[in-house]
């Protein structure tokens, strides 16, 4: 018996781990009966199916590579090499450009464990996965079926509320683990081993997360609570199942529409819709509508302007951060403004109500008006100071030629008392004396 045992496990690891997937095939295609030795030698470790946009890890089985090994992933009946590490050299590499680039910015290895992981997998990806080691103490096949649907999950919600993303467990088992990433960050934002007992939610680098999360111990579901528009974007979710040999990668796009930003210009000035961000990614693609209209747009870095009347030669895009500024505002130019961002990392939607207004006088007309009212002010008062001068004058000469002619009619020219008196009073006149002292006026 157990010399049968010795013959099965001899031929299984020196025959059968040094075929390659495309021979392995052929044998089975020639001699059905093979595929029974197959199955019961485990060449056909494991059957995945996955969803088409999600991601999935196969799992090597190792826990290190050794010094001089040579670890190889191959896809498909020819075996095609799509990834390798090279231990003697520590060098870890993946192969883009293979199969009309089919795996192209797809694929990325564990340069500790060798573990593969086919990113955003299409259904063009369905097919076997052979992972070998130049020892030949490796020798594992994975056959992964991609199912057609949505890429990404897309979630809709407004700014303030909640939001639950569900990894449609219906309870986590003992030895499960799950992770949820955000934005293809390294570090997670919230994580459950349950063999550890340990449930934890983080900040995030930036803390934009802190008293936000809530994770379900039960299903791993992530609930975010209070959702602002910093929290848009693309969530992951790993789910490591004790029942499977893979892990299983959710995505969900959340896109958080922020309340309505009011600007107020006057005509003939000008206005920016500033989008908050410091940084639009190439491969975002941003479009501004009015109304109905997309009037402007960055795809890849190219601006593109509708020609339209209302707005034309009078728009200008920041392509460093999306944001539009419209010069020299026109009545027409009032109304609602939306931005929609689309990429492959998050959905933005936001929402500007401009209203342009008829210009009133300005600071500096202001100014000059108020400098010739006070001017014109200045002026009546001194016309009517004139005005009273000169009527106080009058009065003055008024009152003097009264007098005048009071004393004419007293004292009549030619009058012998009026001549000797006045005669006497330029003696007295003359004969007035001023002392030494200028204090002392002698008479």
């Amino acid at each position: 018996m157990y010399i049968y045992i010795y013959v099965y496990k001899y031929i299984y690891n020196f025959l059968i781990c040094r075929m390659t997937v495309y021979n392995r095939i052929c044998l089975i295609l020639s001699c059905p009966f093979s595929y029974c030795f197959f199955f019961f030698a485990g060449v056909f470790d494991e059957s995945v199916s996955v969803k088409e946009g999600d991601s999935v890890t196969l799992h090597s089985g190792l826990t290190g590579i050794q010094t001089d090994d040579v670890l190889q992933w191959r896809f498909g009946p020819q075996g095609t090499l799509i990834a390798q590490i090279n231990r003697a050299v520590n060098k870890s590499i993946t192969f883009d450009d293979v199969l009309e680039g089919r795996f192209r910015s797809r694929l990325k290895l564990d340069s500790q464990t060798g573990d593969l992981t086919v990113r955003n997998i299409r259904t063009e990806h369905s097919g076997l996965y052979e992972v070998t080691s130049s020892k030949h103490t490796l020798n594992k096949m994975f056959d992964v079926s991609v199912v057609p649907v949505d890429d990404v999950k897309s979630v809709s919600v407004l700014v303030g509320d909640s939001v639950t993303l569900q990894t449609d467990l219906t309870e986590i088992q003992r030895d499960d683990e799950i992770q949820w990433r955000f934005e293809h960050q390294n570090s997670p934002i919230a994580e459950i081993i349950r063999k550890a007992r340990k449930i934890s939610t983080y900040d995030g680098p930036d803390g934009r997360f802190r008293h936000s999360l809530q994770l379900d111990y039960m299903t791993g579901s992530l609930t975010i609570k209070n959702i602002g528009i910093r929290h848009s974007g693309l969530y992951e979710v790993d789910i490591s199942t004790s029942s499977s040999k893979h892990t299983i990668h959710k995505s969900f796009s959340v896109t958080v529409s922020g309340e309505m930003k009011s600007e107020t210009v006057k005509e003939g000035e000008s206005v920016t819709l500033r989008t908050g961000f410091t940084e639009v990614q190439i491969y975002d693609f941003m479009t501004w509508m009015f109304g109905d209209t997309i009037i402007a747009e960055i795809n890849k870095g190219a601006q593109l302007y509708d020609d339209d009347e209302r707005f034309r030669d009078r728009l200008q895009l920041d392509n460093q951060t999306g944001s539009l500024t419209i010069t020299n505002c026109t009545i027409s130019n009032s109304g609602l403004y939306e931005l929609n961002i689309n990429s492959n990392r998050h959905n933005v939607h936001q929402r500007f109500s401009v209203t342009v207004s008829v210009p009133g006088p300005s600071d500096k007309t202001a100014w000059i008006i108020g400098t010739i009212l006070l001017v014109l002010v200045a002026a009546a008062a001194s016309v009517i100071y004139c005005l009273y001068i000169s009527k106080l004058k009058r009065r003055h000469l008024s009152c003097q030629d009264k007098e005048k002619g009071t004393l004419d009619a007293l004292f009549p020219k030619g009058d012998p008392t009026v001549l000797n008196a006045s005669i006497a009073e330029e003696r007295r006149l003359s004969s007035v004396h001023f002392s030494r002292d200028p204090s002392t006026v002698l008479l």
